[in-house]
């Protein structure tokens, strides 16, 4: 991938958001060679700035640290008819899980990188300038990815005589990935045991050991519906009742996992530091204690859980108890935009507890920037010096103090995004 060269000069704006605990008004950073060189009060800054570095000014405007959209499927369209009406999610997840693998199996090879570039497109207009990925099946879509992006090479395959195969698949996976990397420093590969439903414990055992072996962060699906609760608590239900019938697989052999998860996970060996677990809706809080204290890390996507039907993570709990975790938006075939604030709204209102709006807003946003970016081993989420130029520009809500992070993730949307920046370079916006 060959990128233009990155800006290097100042950013001067009414207010500067280096990260959730520090604000500046007015703030500024100035940029070099993609990277953050200075960042803080607007004076401290132009007086620090080498002699020369040109200005740009943002009346009205806040600097912030880049969106993290921790757990996202960029080459899964919007589901729609023949006439482009978007399709209503199925109300059985079984139906729904059935309609993508319709979809990977007739999807016309040609689609897949542009489904991809929009959704680039849309994740951008949104101020998002990092994603957690899970590889599509064009993997040459990701050459010239202009968000910086762990993207995760996925295994599936459930019967053990097939995990040797999906192993060797992932393998050239993550060789094709590295190599995009190679020439496209912002990708990063990593490895996704998809679900423990449909990765069997031979596999699941070889994808670890493959992770370890190769120093890859992992992102595995977890607790995300009821019919997989009940599959790997007995081997019953419509995971084994319907999914793999539909797809002329026998799995009437399982008869559920027969330990907890977290002690599931710990023996497969996929229960250490590098390891993101997405969804965890139906895990209770000792589970979630648990996997926190093996190592997980944890990406919450309340719009997509809501949309299936499949009920809510427990965002108290995370707060509460101070569980870093991360957001995500998941497909676009699950939630209707790849919008981090929305995300952010939605988990808001999920939680319960006694923390003031303020605060609550704080760890929100921290959730969408430096504890996703945390969660997915990669720079960035905050706005200091040595981190990478990976900010958005947006309408300033106003208020200071405890108004400021209330005002801005009730008020923030697409449409008050000025400009995205990644890597020093604009991706979005009229300098794009």
């Amino acid at each position: 991938m060959n990128r233009e060269p990155a800006y290097q000069g100042i950013y001067v704006a009414s207010r500067l958001v280096a990260e959730a605990g520090a604000t500046f008004s007015p703030g500024a950073v100035a940029v070099a060679d993609g990277r953050i060189l200075l960042a803080g009060p607007k004076a401290d800054v132009l007086r620090a700035a080498p002699a020369g570095f040109p200005k740009v000014e943002f009346p009205g405007e806040a600097i912030l640290p880049g969106l993290v959209n921790a757990h996202t499927h960029l080459q899964i369209p919007r589901f729609a008819d023949d006439a482009g009406v978007p399709l209503p999610i199925p109300a059985s997840f079984v139906d729904w899980i059935l309609r993508v693998i319709a979809w990977k199996r007739g999807a016309e090879p040609t689609s897949l990188s542009g489904n991809f570039r929009s959704a680039v497109a849309e994740a951008l207009s949104f101020g998002t300038t990092t994603v957690g990925e899970i590889a599509g099946p064009d993997l040459p879509s990701y050459d010239r990815c202009p968000l910086r992006a762990r993207i995760f090479a996925e295994g599936i395959g459930f019967a053990p005589h097939v995990a040797a195969e999906v192993l060797d698949l992932v393998g050239v996976a993550i060789d094709r990935l590295e190599k995009i990397s190679a020439g496209n420093p912002l990708v990063h590969a990593g490895i996704s045991p998809h679900t423990l439903y449909t990765v069997g414990e031979r596999l699941l055992r070889s994808l670890a050991d493959l992770a370890s072996a190769r120093r890859l962060p992992t992102c595995l699906h977890l607790a995300e519906s009821a019919p997989e609760t009940e599959f790997l608590s007995d081997g019953g239900g419509e995971i084994a009742s319907r999914l793999y019938p539909a797809v002329g697989k026998d799995v009437s052999w399982f008869r559920g996992l027969g330990r907890t998860i977290p002690a599931y996970l710990a023996e497969a060996g996929l229960l250490r530091e590098g390891a993101l677990l997405v969804h965890n809706v139906h895990l209770s809080r000792p589970e979630i204690d648990a996997l926190r204290a093996g190592g997980a890390r944890f990406v919450l996507c309340p719009r997509s859980n809501a949309a299936h039907g499949n009920g809510s993570p427990d965002v108290t709990h995370f707060v509460d108890t101070k569980i870093p975790f991360a957001l995500g938006t998941d497909s676009l075939g699950s939630a209707p935009d790849l919008s981090p604030w929305e995300e952010m709204r939605a988990a808001g209102e999920l939680y319960r507890g006694r923390k003031k709006a303020a605060a609550l807003c704080r760890e929100l946003f921290r959730s969408a920037t430096e504890h996703g970016a945390a969660a997915l081993g990669l720079p960035g989420g905050s706005l200091a010096p040595g981190e990478p130029a990976d900010f958005a520009i947006v309408d300033d809500p106003g208020g200071d103090g405890d108004r400021f992070f209330p005002g801005l993730l009730e008020k923030t949307g697409r449409a008050n995004v000025r400009l995205t920046v990644v890597a020093g370079q604009p991706a979005r916006g009229a300098a794009a």
